[in-house]
């Protein structure tokens, strides 16, 4: 009976005892899990999603335009019956508003002649026409439109009409 009690207890030391290594060994695993999955949390939640940026990558003046909304044939110099036109070339993906400030320039006195602004919304590389025209005659002289971008001045093209 002795060696049968004496059994019992070594088996059940050793149950024990393997019941232990098998929890350690569980408790390392779940803390190296535990940690690799707040490394990968970490790793993303540190660096926020960049913002959508617009902006104006060229303006080109003329006196037509294609298809495509951009300048047939680009120029700075007009007749007094041109209609003008701008087509502000945009780059990113966001939404913005576009405007244009024509004015006819005398020495250091500007007149703005006109104005106009349109809101957008491009996927990627984009096209905004703006124009003016007049039913009389336009005055010989220098001009220029100030294109903006959410109201920020984003390019200046000085342009002439000749008679």
């Amino acid at each position: 009976m002795y060696a049968r009690k004496t059994t019992f207890t070594a088996l059940a030391v050793t149950l024990a005892a393997l019941s232990l290594a098998a929890c350690k060994k569980n408790q390392a695993a779940s803390a190296a899990d535990t940690t690799a999955v707040a490394a990968a949390s970490d790793s993303t939640s540190m660096a926020p999603a960049a913002a959508p940026t617009l902006s104006v990558a060229s303006v080109d003046l003329g006196k037509s335009l294609g298809a495509d909304k951009k300048i047939a044939a680009p120029t700075s110099t007009f007749g007094t019956r041109d209609t003008i036109y701008a087509a502000v070339n945009t780059e990113g993906a966001a939404t913005g508003t576009l405007s244009a400030k024509w004015s006819f320039v005398q020495d250091t006195k500007e007149t703005v002649i006109d104005s106009a602004s349109r809101s957008i919304t491009p996927t990627g590389p984009a096209t905004t026409e703006f124009h003016i025209t007049k039913k009389s005659p336009w005055p010989a002289g220098q001009y220029k439109v100030d294109i903006s971008l959410n109201g920020a001045s984003a390019s200046v093209k000085n342009f002439e009409v000749k008679k």
